[in-house]
């Protein structure tokens, strides 16, 4: 029976040219906004409707946006 002998480096199609660098996101990945990404690519704002269901991960409003947004104010009028 012959054995495979493995190779200590890591196949080609795994490794990053040295000249390539990785780009993050430059900007909140929800609708129309503009500020830099601080969690999951959203802005602390956008992250907090992420969390609450407002948004999507792609950044777009959930289909039941407006009574999710309305339930959401209570919660946080009563809070205060």
């Amino acid at each position: 029976m012959s054995e495979k002998k493995k190779s200590n480096t890591p196949h080609p199609e795994k490794q990053l040219p040295s000249n390539v660098v990785p780009l993050t996101a430059a900007k909140c990945v929800g609708e129309d906004c503009k500020k830099k990404p601080e969690r999951a690519g959203f802005c602390s704002e956008h992250y907090e409707w992420f969390k609450e269901g407002l948004l999507t991960i792609d950044g777009y409003k959930a289909k039941d946006f407006d009574k999710k947004y309305h339930a959401w104010l209570l919660r946080k009028q009563k809070a205060a």
